[in-house]
């Protein structure tokens, strides 16, 4: 039996359900976007809504969450997903 997991957004801190989030992992001190909620490593989340996710470009939300310096680049593809959706 398969459970739904829900996860909290690092913006806006509600538990949602993952398909309605986006992940990003951090693997060997590398950041990526996980798209399919494939990859292991730490995982953080935020909702797929235009305002959590310039929340967390504004703020750089996933510093704090992952505990280092996330890369602009990763900051740029969360914006033109949030422009693409």
């Amino acid at each position: 039996m398969h459970l739904k997991q829900s996860r909290r957004c690092v913006a806006c801190r509600q538990s949602k359900l993952q398909n309605e989030m986006i992940r990003l992992t951090k693997i060997n001190n590398q950041i990526l976007i996980d798209e399919k909620n494939k990859l292991g490593g730490r995982g953080a989340y935020v909702c797929k809504n235009d305002d959590c996710i310039k929340l967390a470009i504004k703020k750089k939300l996933f510093n704090r969450a992952f505990k280092m310096n996330v890369d602009n680049s990763i900051y740029d593809q969360l914006g033109v997903y949030e422009q693409n959706n």
